[in-house]
């Protein structure tokens, strides 16, 4: 696989992710939209990753800031921060004790709130992967 195809094949996949995440709001699972929110910023991350570095295979991480200072990405103010919000979304909530908190969090209302500032950072890594 060229390094052009495996970018393509992360962009693709987080674009499968952002589906899911839309069909898991829409459905009322909001725990697992977090989630597959937070992937698609991961994997669109490791796309800028590969085109950021000699090698084609990111580190097997999920921590988006981590993954961001990795990359030669310069975010606007305030996207940095929001990076680390998104990481409370991570896989973690598969354990209770963070299940439970992220249950407590996770609402129509909440992602209504961050919907919008979702779609401007996917937006944004999009431009910066083409």
């Amino acid at each position: 696989m060229t390094i052009e195809e495996h970018i393509n094949w992360w962009k693709e996949d987080a674009l499968r992710a952002w589906e899911t995440a839309v069909f898991n709001r829409e459905g009322g699972q909001y725990v697992f939209a977090l989630f597959a929110f937070h992937l698609t910023i991961e994997k669109l991350l490791k796309a800028i990753w590969i085109k950021d570095n000699a090698l084609q295979y990111p580190p097997r991480i999920h921590d988006l800031t981590i993954l961001y200072n990795q990359t030669d990405l310069e975010l606007p103010n305030g996207w940095y921060d929001y990076l680390g919000a998104i990481n409370e979304w991570n896989i973690e909530g598969r354990y209770p004790d963070y299940k439970l908190k992220i249950y407590k969090r996770a609402s129509k209302e909440y992602l209504e709130e961050h919907s919008q500032k979702l779609v401007a950072l996917k937006k944004l890594l999009l431009t910066n992967i083409n």
